[in-house]
């Protein structure tokens, strides 16, 4: 568990380090937003792509396959980090489409990047917040991150919309506006 603990530890201070090294900032078009830290050099998945296939655990410890929803509803997926404020800016916009769209050809899962080790904070925060959607937890197998790896999160927040035949039909790093998520949302599940 200790060596578990501080391999997560040492891959959050390497993206945290890689982020200060060789960063650009990102901001949204509307320019209201928070500047997005991003590495430089790695490609996010973009539209048209198939997505990865992956399999995690949530916050109640169940698990999660991206595969099983595929024939059924289109996923918003929202990479986040506790320590991410423009993410924490993000989370109300989330919980507003989870409601709008939720049910409805849309499942929204957000995958979380700070390990299981953050769980009792999370907790607290889906309470506070009033968090509607699922959280699943990104895992480390090696160096890598399970999920954000093979989709390029180069930062955080980050959205991808896969429709039900499990292409990516949008993705962006950093801020999106509301009626921007809606049309992408309204364009994947009509399909």
């Amino acid at each position: 568990m200790i060596a578990r603990t501080l391999a997560v530890s040492a891959a959050i201070l390497l993206v945290l380090c890689l982020f200060a090294g060789g960063s650009h900032a990102q901001e949204s078009k509307a320019g209201s937003y928070s500047k997005i830290p991003t590495v430089k050099g790695i490609e996010t998945l973009a539209a048209g792509t198939t997505a990865p296939d992956f399999t995690v655990r949530d916050l109640f410890d169940k698990e999660f396959r991206l595969k099983d929803c595929l024939g059924k509803d289109s996923v918003l997926l929202f990479f986040w980090s506790f320590f991410c404020g423009p993410c924490r800016e993000e989370i109300p916009m989330i919980n507003q489409v989870t409601s709008e769209f939720g049910g409805k050809g849309l499942q929204v899962v957000s995958v979380n990047l700070d390990g299981r080790e953050m769980k009792k904070a999370i907790d607290k925060f889906v309470v506070n917040e009033k968090v509607a959607f699922r959280i699943v937890f990104d895992e480390l197998a090696g160096d890598s991150f399970l999920v954000a790896d093979p989709y390029g999160v180069a930062g955080t927040p980050a959205l991808f919309i896969i429709d039900k035949k499990g292409v990516i039909s949008y993705s962006v790093v950093g801020a999106v506006t509301p009626e921007q998520l809606r049309k992408e949302i309204q364009k994947a599940t009509s399909r």
